[in-house]
């Protein structure tokens, strides 16, 4: 059965799996009265003592600080279920223990141990870590009033050796991500993504991700490469919650337009989180399958690097060499196996000065250069420089304090109110300096991203305008917003264009649903309007014999007679009787639905409705009528079909003839008087037809004894028949 989604009920889940004893003393050690509940009900009582408010923070404050350290590790990438194996992994590159710290946690009841199927249930840490060995099938389960009571605690092992004097720094814009996002949201709202089985996309919805030029373009300020970028940007947008998977189907959908107005101001911090704890992806390796992305390189470690950074002054910088070698210092083999590397590890620059070559020992881990100069420099969360050796440099931005949670807000970036350029082809060009996340999401609620670089460009059509409508935005809202950020006034072209597509998006009604009544005649639906009960949901008119009723309860149904109703979730109906001179169709209006008169109208006309009856209505069809289908695009094929479908029977002769006399340049009937001949019995007429000198002279069989003779051939035919001794009388 697949784990829970709901963090509650995934730890009450794994609470069950702890023995009855385990569970009283954790309820002890929480302060819970005696007597103790019902075995049954031990791991219920548990959940309910942690979910009090201020127990989990009270509960934690009494553990050691690699305990505590462990939890804000779960934290900081928003994961209340991960494997044992890779949390102790983050643990030991911070230098902490980490059977002792999970150990505690387990003991105290913050977190639930799920061990594997073939394994007896929790007793206590001790146990489950004899020999101070995590088993590798071990899940840890964090209660979620746990997480929120803990902080980041960077490593206090050593200090990192530090570099004073930089040069050619470089610090990303943060931007990246963000666009890449809202392009992937515009995609999935003009046509959601369909999952497999196996939770991956069909080969179309693929294909469409993997090809979107704007998705898959590059980056312009790319210090390290983003394998399979596309499927990481649809990783990071599920795990933002920017796109979805719809409840009960196949389908991943867009956000509704809200989103950007609730998340634009923490979407990065959020977009870190997620990328801490993404276990599908890996740096160098790209997209990886279940499990796969564990044995390339934890997501822990990358936490754990991004500490290790911030054990720095905020001016100081450390060489990708010296934060590799404190991480394999703890936790030797880290980074293994990465793709490249042999079984050894890098170890730290004994010799800083020391110019030349570096030796293969004492160079960078590539896996650190692309776990932090990848994503987290594209957010913004991390600054690169050089060192005057050559050596490549990093430290946390501001915003990288403050997404760990160890920092202020940053200060604000500077901002330039017109950075955009409405170009009277509907094309915008905007300038990178003058965005930031709210403007971005603003923007993509009525514009489609086409292009992004150095100067990135958006489009107008009538399909994003339609969007920025469906998301709540008006026509004059999105004209001001371009208005705002353009320092010239907007073109008339562009103008009238978004009042335009606006004005026709805005003359369709949608109804989600509603009830369509049919009457016999406009007549009768003229005296029903005007019986009608006042009501908050009048009937609206459609059509001379249709009405459209919003709320079915507010039909007057005891006022009418109700002839028959149609779910249109099921197939079409046989509703149309062929009459015996094959031309005239009568229309059952209780086995009727509203598409049979569009379609019987294509090549028929209704006859006046006198002496029919109410339940019945009557079509005739004729050469004028079927000329008019045939120009309007019907064919025979497409015909044969329909009375197959609707009147349960092939296309009546009758019909086929008219069919032919319409046709462009159809031939003409021959009449002619031939002459027939009759035998006494078929097997003389068998004789004729094989006998040499009368074969020619017969022509086609009309019967048994009968078949028709040339008249030209007739005094011929006696010959041969007087050389016989037989006479042919009549001719």
């Amino acid at each position: 059965m697949a784990p829970s989604t709901d963090p509650l009920a995934a730890y009450r889940e794994a609470l069950r799996r702890t023995e009855g004893l385990r569970l009283v003393e954790i309820l002890r050690s929480l302060g819970h009265p005696e007597p103790m509940p019902k075995p049954s009900t031990l791991a219920e009582a548990v959940v309910e003592a942690l979910s009090e408010p201020g127990v989990a923070a009270l509960r934690l404050d009494g553990l050691s600080r690699d305990a505590r350290m462990a939890l804000g590790l779960l934290a900081l990438a928003e994961r209340s279920r991960g494997p044992a194996a890779g949390l102790a992994l983050g643990l030991r590159c911070l230098g902490a223990d980490p059977v002792e710290a999970i150990g505690e946690l387990v003991d105290a009841g913050l977190l639930a141990a799920l061990p594997g199927p073939d394994r007896p249930p929790v007793l206590e840490a001790a146990r489950l870590f004899a020999g101070g060995n995590i088993p590798d099938d071990l899940t840890l389960v964090a209660h979620p009033a746990a997480l929120a009571a803990s902080a980041t605690l960077p490593p206090v092992a050593e200090a990192l050796p530090t570099v004073d004097e930089v040069r050619q720094q470089r610090e990303a814009d943060g931007l990246e991500p963000i666009l890449r996002l809202a392009a992937l949201w515009q995609i999935v709202d003009e046509a959601p993504l369909r999952r497999t089985q196996q939770d991956t996309l069909y080969k179309r919805d693929r294909e469409r991700i993997d090809d979107d030029p704007v998705l898959a373009g590059p980056i312009v300020d790319a210090l390290e490469p983003l394998p399979d970028a596309p499927s990481l940007w649809l990783e990071l947008a599920r795990g933002v919650g920017l796109v979805g998977d719809e409840p009960g189907s196949d389908r991943v959908v867009a956000a509704p337009a809200e989103f950007w107005a609730d998340n634009a101001y923490h979407l990065s911090q959020m977009v870190m989180q997620r990328w801490l704890g993404l276990s599908t992806w890996h740096e160098q390796a790209g997209m990886q399958g279940p499990g796969a992305a564990a044995t390339l390189g934890p997501p822990f470690a990358r936490g754990a690097a991004m500490l290790w950074l911030a054990t720095l002054g905020t001016e100081a910088w450390a060489t990708l060499d010296d934060l590799h070698a404190a991480l394999a210092r703890h936790a030797p083999g880290w980074d293994l196996p990465a793709l490249g590397m042999g079984e050894g590890t890098s170890k730290p620059r004994a010799d800083r000065g020391k110019k030349g070559p570096k030796p293969a020992a004492e160079r960078a881990s590539p896996l650190i250069a692309s776990m932090l100069l990848g994503l987290p420099y594209q957010l913004g969360l991390v600054r690169a420089a050089e060192s005057p050796a050559g050596e490549r440099v990093v430290q946390l931005t501001p915003l990288g304090r403050y997404a760990l949670g160890l920092g202020p807000p940053p200060p604000p970036r500077p901002t330039f109110d017109h950075f955009l350029f409405v170009q009277p082809n509907f094309e915008v060009v905007a300038y990178r300096q003058g965005l930031n996340a709210g403007l971005i999401g603003q923007f993509s609620r009525f514009a489609r991203w086409s292009q992004v670089g150095s100067a990135l460009e958006l489009r107008l059509s009538p399909e994003s305008v339609y969007r920025g409508l469906e998301g709540g935005m008006t026509p004059e809202q999105m004209l001001a917003r371009l208005q705002k950020h353009s320092p010239h006034p907007l073109s008339a072209a562009v103008v009238e264009a978004v009042k335009t597509w606006s004005s026709r998006r805005e003359r369709v009604t949608y109804h989600a649903a509603a009830t369509l009544v049919e009457f016999a005649s406009a007549e009768a639906m003229e005296v029903a309007l005007a019986e009608w009960p006042a009501t908050e949901s009048p009937p609206i008119r459609v059509a001379e014999r249709l009405l459209l009723v919003p709320d079915e309860a507010s039909i007057p149904f005891s006022r009418f007679r109700l002839a028959g109703s149609r779910d249109y979730r099921r197939p079409a109906e046989a509703c149309v009787e062929v009459e015996p001179d094959g031309v005239t169709l009568g229309l059952d209006l209780g086995r009727s639905d509203l598409f049979v008169d569009a379609e019987v109208g294509r090549f028929a006309d209704e006859l006046p409705g006198a002496g029919t009856p109410a339940s019945r209505r009557r079509y005739r069809v004729s050469a004028g009528s079927l000329r008019r289908a045939i120009e309007d695009g019907l064919t025979a094929g497409g015909l044969s079909k329909w009375f197959a479908q609707r009147a349960a029977a092939e296309l009546p002769p009758a019909v086929r003839l008219l069919m032919f006399a319409v046709e462009p340049g159809a031939g003409r009937l021959r009449a002619d008087r031939p002459v027939v001949l009759h035998a006494p019995t078929a097997d003389v007429l068998d004789g004729l037809m094989q006998y040499p000198s009368t074969r020619e002279l017969i022509g086609e069989r009309l019967g048994p004894a009968s078949a028709i003779v040339d008249p030209a051939s007739v005094e011929r035919l006696k010959g041969a028949l007087a050389a016989l001794g037989v006479a042919l009388d009549g001719a």
